[in-house]
């Protein structure tokens, strides 16, 4: 007995160890270097953002044929998509489920009462159906 009290004091011990280092990590991520640098590294990233940019201009600018003519078919093909949606009536579910054998006027007492002896069965000694 005292051997499984033992071992569950060193487990213990192991994670309140586990839970400091996690906790040490943690507080040395906020409280450190880190998040300033990752700052500057955002800042960084951000610039080379911008002189991306400025090459893309830069080359439209001694180019601009081709850059009009990519322009010019995304435009139309941005065209079609919204003409398209425009076209394309919205689906109708009601008019379908509506047009269901299973769900006709006639079909549908008996659906009903599938659903009640599925949902309690025997638990209504009236509803208990006998077959031969």
């Amino acid at each position: 007995m005292s051997n499984a009290a033992d071992e569950l004091e060193q487990d213990v011990e192991a994670s309140r160890g586990r839970l400091d280092r996690t906790l040490g990590d943690l507080q040395s991520r906020f409280q450190g270097p880190g998040i300033p640098r990752d700052l500057a590294d955002l800042k960084r990233s951000g610039q080379a953002a911008g002189e991306v940019v400025e090459r893309f201009v830069a080359e439209v600018r001694v180019n601009p044929v081709p850059a009009l003519l990519i322009a010019a078919g995304l435009g139309l093909l941005a065209y079609d998509v919204a003409r398209s949606v425009r076209r394309r009536p919205a689906p109708s579910y009601a008019a379908a489920d509506r047009d269901l054998a299973e769900n006709q006027p006639d079909r549908m007492q008996a659906r009903l009462d599938e659903g009640l002896e599925e949902s309690f069965p025997g638990s209504d000694p009236v509803s208990v159906r006998i077959t031969k």
